[in-house]
C-alpha cells in the first residue's frame, strides 16, 4: 500500500528541517499565551485587591462598575467550570469503561473504508484523467466536454462502488 494513504494528516512542525516555520510557529504560540494570560492576570489581581481591602493583589482600576462586573464574571466563571468539570468527568467515566471493556466499543474512524474509498476515487479518477504521477506532474491539461464530471458525481461513484461490494 503506498505510504501517504496510510497517514490522513502531516504536519511539518514535527518533520525534520522547517526551521522557519518552527521559529514562527514557536513565536505566534508564545504570543498567543501572553495575549490570554494578561488580562488573566490583570483581573486576577484587582478581584483579589478588591475582595482583600489591598491586602494582596494590585488595583489596576477603582470604578464601582469594574466590580459589578468582576463580581457577575466570578459567578459566572464557577458556572462555566462546573459545567466543564461534569462533562469532563462523565466523558472520563466512559473513556474508563471502554477501555475496561465493560462497554461495547464504537469506531470513530474507519480508516479502513477511508483507504477503501481512496483506492476507488483512484481507479475512477485514473480510468477519467490517466495514472497519478501523469496527473501530478502535467503543467497544461485539457479537460474534453465529455470528461467533465457532474454535481457529486464521484461521491456517488464511491457509494456505488462500495454498496456493490458489501452485496
Amino acid at each position: 500500500m503506498d505510504k501517504n494513504l496510510q497517514h490522513s494528516y502531516r504536519d511539518r512542525y514535527y518533520e525534520r528541517g522547517h526551521w522557519g516555520t518552527k521559529i514562527w510557529q514557536t513565536l505566534v504560540m508564545l504570543l498567543s499565551w501572553l495575549v490570554f494570560i494578561t488580562p488573566i492576570i490583570i483581573m486576577t489581581a484587582t478581584y483579589l485587591a478588591y475582595r482583600t481591602d489591598n491586602r494582596w493583589g494590585h488595583f489596576f482600576w477603582h470604578y464601582a462598575e469594574g466590580f459589578q462586573e468582576l463580581n457577575f464574571l466570578m459567578i459566572f466563571l464557577t458556572f462555566a467550570l462546573g459545567t466543564i468539570a461534569v462533562f469532563c468527568l462523565a466523558l472520563s467515566y466512559v473513556q474508563v469503561r471502554r477501555a475496561r471493556g465493560l462497554v461495547e466499543k464504537w469506531p470513530m474512524f474507519d480508516i479502513t473504508k477511508n483507504q477503501w474509498e481512496q483506492r476507488a476515487a483512484e481507479r475512477f479518477m485514473t480510468e477519467r484523467f490517466g495514472d497519478e504521477k501523469f496527473r501530478q506532474n502535467c503543467r497544461n491539461y485539457t479537460v474534453r466536454p465529455e470528461q467533465n464530471l457532474s454535481k457529486n458525481q464521484l461521491k456517488k461513484i464511491v457509494n456505488n462502488e462500495e454498496t456493490s461490494v458489501k452485496h
